[in-house]
């Protein structure tokens, strides 16, 4: 799923798998983060402090559903943020990715690569 995501966000850099399984464990593993999976999708994330702010956000590190369930991880994924204090939940999509307004969120900033 992580190729897919990487596919349907237009990722400027490759999967590296060993990366991807130590990172998802290391998320597993930690009282700060977070892995939801469906039969089709996954949403990962952590608790951050920001350089600005020592409260916590929770930060997606990746969401991707190709089974319709990417709402209902995005629901989870929120309920995780309000039971641990989160301040805010930040997420991405892809370029062409889904209009999040509409369920509440708003533009912050934008992610330039090159």
């Amino acid at each position: 799923m992580v190729e897919d995501l990487r596919t349907a966000v237009a990722g400027p850099i490759p999967v590296d798998r060993p990366w991807t399984a130590r990172t998802v464990a290391g998320l597993i593993a930690s009282p700060d983060g977070i892995v939801l999976v469906s039969d089709g999708g996954f949403i990962a994330g952590s608790l951050q402090p920001t350089i600005i702010n020592p409260r916590p956000i929770a930060m997606e590190h990746g969401w991707f559903a190709r089974d319709r369930s990417g709402l209902a991880l995005l629901r989870q994924f929120e309920g995780w943020a309000r039971h641990h204090g989160a301040a805010l939940i930040q997420l991405s999509t892809g370029p062409d990715g889904l209009d999040l307004s509409r369920l509440g969120y708003r533009i912050a900033e934008k992610a330039w690569v090159k």
